[in-house]
């Protein structure tokens, strides 16, 4: 089963989902809520380190912003279903305004960072599923891989935004308002996606009330049941969960990769990492013309494969550095772009682990899209969330752990034995899906 469309047929540029009356005000609202939301995180993580010194302590507040995911995602997954999305998502939006005014009056108080973070995360958690679980009806069905390499677009072009240029803009702008300027800012384009979310058509009601907290477990167990007769959802959802950990895991690595590996300040990891953001965009921006010429059972697989390769050399970015160095001509591009070589070649494989990146993420959301049932939407992709932020957990709280115990063993970093760990399991889902992909019945056909 081809994704999208049928071969032959001319594909429409996803860029024109954007002139689509129904589709737009749905994408600004998108646009400005990632934006806002990467550059609010990015902010908050600098002013809690400022604060106090202390790792330990931004990883306490990357969990707040995880907590509520694990303890009412579900439960937020089968309320969603009931509301009017389009409610959830300027409700949620508004939340989120008025945390960035609280945070104006009270981030000198790490304390209060923490609990207005669990609010902000929980509007949050509302806010993507209900926007996801909208496309269908918003779009064709042979426009969801172009509204889904949109919506990821969206989400890793806010992130660039966010974190690359307008948190570090405001903040050196603004100069000792910089924070109180960001926060500010920040609610300016919560309150204004807000607005736009009122402008989106619904889907039609919901047609059933809200249930009985005691009735939600069976309301779930429904979920897992339908996922688990239905192989190619289960195994689209083990995609999702599997791309979304590596992010965050990726991120939680990022500083003890520039310290130990690199030997610079983590503070240029926006510069070092910028490829990765820009080999993502390329690949959401190629993949409705890859959907048509490529098997799902290729598509996947070859970027986890792309995600195995690359984190193996970055793993190993010394010793290919060290023969480069040796080199002379072409193969030492020291002399010509004015970076070190360990700074070269990390750039050189961020691009393209970005761009197999989202050759994983797209493809299976439209795989999930296709398949949910539309009144389990909501609940699908709240799951979803959960079981990512669950698994989350573990390189958050262990993998700095982890790296240390390693790093004691042996002369090789602790860090690049975690990368090299990272990529087998990554390797193995590959072969794992091809497969499985082989002996699954494609209940689509």
């Amino acid at each position: 089963m081809l994704i999208g469309r049928a071969p032959g047929r001319p594909a429409p540029p996803a860029a024109s989902l954007i002139l689509h009356r129904r589709f737009l005000p749905l994408w600004l609202a998108q646009g400005l809520s990632q934006v806002a939301y990467s550059a609010l995180l990015f902010t908050l993580l600098i002013v809690v380190l400022k604060a106090t010194g202390s790792s330990t302590q931004t990883s306490l507040l990357v969990l707040a912003f995880i907590a509520p995911t694990l303890l009412v995602g579900p439960l937020a997954g089968v309320m969603l279903d009931r509301w009017p999305k389009t409610r959830v998502l300027a409700l949620t939006s508004a939340v989120r305004a008025l945390v960035c005014l609280g945070l104006v009056a009270a981030h000198q108080w790490v304390g209060a960072i923490y609990l207005l973070g669990l609010v902000f995360s929980a509007a949050s958690l509302l806010f993507n599923p209900a926007l996801v679980a909208l496309l269908p009806s918003l779009v064709p069905r042979e426009r969801l891989v172009d509204a889904n390499s949109l919506y990821n677009l969206t989400i890793t072009g806010g992130q660039l935004l966010g974190m690359v240029l307008l948190a570090p803009l405001v903040l050196k702008l603004a100069g000792a308002q910089g924070e109180e300027a960001m926060f500010a800012t920040g609610g300016a384009m919560f309150a204004a996606a807000a607005f736009l979310s009122l402008l989106v058509p619904g889907e039609g009601p919901a047609g059933r009330s809200a249930p009985h907290l005691t009735a939600m477990p069976g309301e779930l167990r429904g979920v897992l049941a339908a996922l688990r007769h239905d192989p190619q959802a289960s195994l689209a959802l083990v995609h999702l969960v599997t791309g979304n950990t590596l992010v965050l895991l990726f991120a939680t690595l990022i500083p003890r990769y520039m310290k130990d590996i690199l030997g610079i300040s983590p503070d240029n990891a926006a510069f070092v990492f910028a490829p990765t953001g820009l080999g993502a965009l390329l690949g959401l921006r190629m993949l409705p013309w890859l959907a048509v010429r490529l098997r799902r059972e290729r598509l996947v697989p070859l970027g986890l494969g792309g995600i195995g390769l690359c984190l193996v050399g970055l793993a190993l970015v010394q010793p290919l550095a060290a023969f480069m160095d040796r080199a002379s001509g072409p193969l030492n591009p020291e002399n010509l772009l004015g970076l070190s070589l360990l700074q070269f070649l990390t750039m050189a494989l961020a691009g393209p682990l970005g761009f197999s990146y989202a050759l994983l993420n797209a493809p299976a959301q439209t795989v999930l899209h296709e398949r949910a049932p539309p009144h389990m939407r909501g609940r699908i992709f709240a799951v979803q969330a959960v079981l990512a932020n669950a698994l989350a957990l573990l390189p958050v709280l262990f993998i700095g752990g982890l790296t240390d115990i390693l790093d004691s063993l042996g002369a090789m970093p602790g860090i690049t034995l975690v990368l090299l760990l990272i990529a087998a399991a990554v390797a193995s889902l590959a072969v794992l899906t091809v497969r499985w992909s082989r002996v699954a019945p494609d209940l689509s056909r």
